[in-house]
């Protein structure tokens, strides 16, 4: 049996606003997780560099060693970790492979851009790297001279 007056479906222009809600939605979305996915990154890349500096540190205290170097170089966005005594590099970390737009911006540390680990633990140069993402957010690794390692971040 036929129902006369009973329509199925939508309309064109249901259809319509439901697409313009759609896009009205995505217009505001994409750049919040535009932002978020940056921050992220930057995240997890200072929170790598703090891992690598542990690993190093315990590395030197298990060799009982008093070779083990870090060095950071912003010009090509990387860190090394070398050996002193044989000036041989054990592994060079790029910061681009961490994240999209995540740089090294600052090296503040006592002896310019190297850190030693001591044998003990501990540190011959103390300070801070501050990494960047493109969006402005920042992350300042501080390492003490007891080789204890924190980050700040501040996000935009």
């Amino acid at each position: 049996m036929k129902r006369i007056g009973i329509q199925t479906g939508f309309s064109l222009i249901e259809l319509l606003v439901v697409i313009g809600l759609i896009a009205v939605t995505a217009a505001f979305g994409v750049p919040t997780w535009q932002r978020y996915a940056a921050n992220s990154d930057l995240k997890t890349a200072a929170r790598e560099v703090k891992a690598d500096l542990f690993n190093v540190k315990q590395r030197a205290v298990e060799e009982n060693t008093d070779f083990y170097r870090m060095t950071f170089n912003v010009a090509q966005n990387n860190y090394v970790l070398s050996r002193a005594d044989t000036a041989a590099t054990v592994w060079t970390k790029s910061l681009a492979a961490l994240g999209k737009g995540i740089t090294i911006n600052a090296v503040n540390f006592s002896g310019g851009s190297v850190i030693s680990f001591q044998r003990r633990g501990t540190m011959t140069q103390w300070g801070s790297v501050t990494l960047r993402n493109s969006i402005g957010s920042t992350a300042m690794i501080t390492v003490n001279i007891t080789g204890r390692s924190h980050v700040d971040f501040t996000m935009q």
